[in-house]
C-alpha cells in the first residue's frame, strides 16, 4: 500500500531539487549582523567576566559566530591576554570580540 502523503509531495521535491534550496534560503534568513556593542556596554561585560573568573561562577555566554547567535554554558578558568581569549573549564574557548551578553548561573 502507498503512503498517499509521500506521493503528493513526490513532484514538488522533484521540481529542480525545490527542498534542497528552499531548506538553503531558510538557512540564509537566519543570518545577520553582529550587533555592536556600547562603549558602557562593554565596561560591564568585561567586569562581569573577571568577576566570573574570581568567583569561579558558572556563567552563560551569548555570543556571534559566522552569522548567529549562539550561547555557551561554562565556567571561565582565564583569559589569554595577547589574543583576548576567554577560556572555559572545558578547554574551549571564546574572542571577547564575539560576546554579546553574560549572565551567572546560580
Amino acid at each position: 500500500m502507498n503512503n498517499r502523503s509521500e506521493i503528493r509531495w513526490a513532484p514538488f521535491e522533484s521540481i529542480f531539487h525545490s527542498k534542497e534550496v528552499i531548506d538553503d534560503l531558510t538557512q540564509k534568513k537566519e543570518i545577520h549582523s553582529k550587533p555592536t556593542l556600547s562603549e558602557d556596554e562593554l565596561e560591564v561585560l568585561e567586569r562581569n567576566i573577571l568577576e566570573a573568573i574570581h568567583t569561579k561562577s558558572y556563567v552563560q555566554i551569548l555570543f556571534y559566530y559566522k552569522g548567529k547567535n549562539f550561547v555557551k554554558t561554562g565556567r571561565i578558568v582565564h583569559i589569554l591576554k595577547p589574543s583576548l581569549q576567554i577560556v572555559f573549564e572545558d578547554h574551549t574557548s571564546l574572542y571577547f570580540e564575539q560576546v554579546l551578553g553574560l549572565q551567572f548561573i546560580n
